[in-house]
């Protein structure tokens, strides 16, 4: 990787005319479990660099080294109640399993790394990139290639290794598409996306083919997935409107489709107050009746979007002038009825400087999904350079 990076910045700097900028970030993070607290950062630069060598082509690349400290190997068992661990084989018999670990490794890597090339008929971008479908703004359900994190939805997302060509067909109206490759063509995953604009609105309907992967604790399953959906956004009476859906026919020619969508509204008062709601439904996560310990793995593991299948997400943030932002957001499991409530504050203390401060308090039993976390905090500093 330091041969891959030492090649992309030699190479970078031989353009005439390149852009270097990025940030320097640090995290404390404070989490209380029953019985057992912890603590846990990071200290993250990311170096960007960007060159325009001719008016039709551009060439960009990002380069991220982040370093842990604190509490680095974490147990996974040690987030869900004893009521969902379960009994594995071993040598001598059958044992209760009480230990899965996550190990925080210091990390350097290229996060993006593209061409784009613009031509009168179409734009091609080939490389490692930022690929974002979806309006929705704590979940996208057309997003196949990207897992929000609900507690920090806004943060950055890593790039996709893909090539992109979109094609314009008139005013407002685009058709894209969008290949990842794998090992073979039923392996590469294909997008395809057509939007348009009338009036306040955007609207884009879309196909997808891919592998949908799950992985169990004593097996994993692969099932063909194609997907059909669409996105709204726009605006009516000064209401911020946005809807995007997803279904899902996992296993080509099977009746049984698996439906996934949010709606959600947002509004800017006169006095600067913003607030927004969104309701999200997944017929993929599990029935919370139902909910077992090979669940909680693929939700954990970044395989799906929720653990159970209903949710709301709401937000409200206001400006205390130009330096300070407030705000409180929730997300709510209506399935098992737990939430968590997260109190934010953000203070530009330069004009490149930003200081998060970020408390989280968790409410239900310790059998639900917010409800076993008892409350936590986390402290961010940002530099842009």
């Amino acid at each position: 990787m330091r041969q891959i990076l030492i090649i992309l910045t030699i190479s970078t700097t031989l353009f005439a005319s390149v852009d270097w900028f990025g940030y320097y970030e640090g995290e404390f993070d404070f989490g209380k479990l029953p019985g057992k607290s912890m603590c846990f950062g990071y200290n993250k630069l990311r170096l960007d660099m960007d060159s325009s060598p001719s008016d039709n082509i551009r060439i960009s690349a990002d380069i991220i080294y982040k370093q842990f400290n604190g509490q680095t190997e974490l147990n996974f068992m040690d987030f869900i109640d004893q009521k969902y661990w379960t009994v594995i084989p071993t040598q001598t018999g059958w044992d209760t399993l009480s230990y899965i670990p996550y190990e925080l490794s210091d990390t350097l890597f290229i996060d993006n790394m593209f061409l784009e090339f613009h031509h009168k008929l179409f734009d091609l971008t080939l490389g490692k990139q930022q690929i974002a479908p979806g309006v929705g703004y704590a979940w996208n359900p057309t997003d196949i290639f990207n897992l929000k994190d609900i507690m920090d939805p806004t943060y950055e997302n890593t790039g996709i290794s893909a090539v992109k060509l979109s094609i314009p067909l008139g005013y407002r109206t685009t058709l894209s598409g969008i290949l990842q490759p794998e090992n073979s063509w039923d392996e590469t995953v294909q997008y395809y996306q057509l939007k348009t604009g009338f009036g306040h609105y955007d609207l884009s309907v879309l196909y997808s083919r891919s592998q949908y992967r799950q992985s169990k604790l004593l097996w994993s399953s692969i099932q063909l997935r194609d997907l059909y959906g669409f996105n709204l956004e726009g605006e009516l009476f000064g209401l911020g409107i946005r809807s995007e859906m997803a279904v899902h026919r996992l296993d080509y020619e099977n009746d049984n489709l698996q439906y996934e969508y949010i709606v959600g509204a947002d509004y800017t008062f006169a006095n600067s107050l913003f607030i927004m709601a969104e309701y999200y439904h997944s017929d993929l996560g599990s029935p919370v009746n139902k909910t077992v310990f090979d669940d909680y793995l693929v939700y954990f593991a970044g395989e799906g979007k929720s653990l159970n299948q209903n949710y709301l997400f709401a937000l409200a943030m206001y400006p205390l002038g130009d330096l300070l932002d407030v705000s409180i957001f929730g997300i709510a499991n209506l399935d098992d009825k737990s939430a968590v409530v997260i109190p934010q504050l953000i203070y530009r203390i330069y004009q490149d400087v930003e200081l998060t401060f970020m408390g989280s308090l968790f409410i239900g039993e310790d059998t639900d999904e917010f409800g076993y976390q008892e409350f936590g905090g986390r402290v961010r500093l940002r530099a842009y350079f």
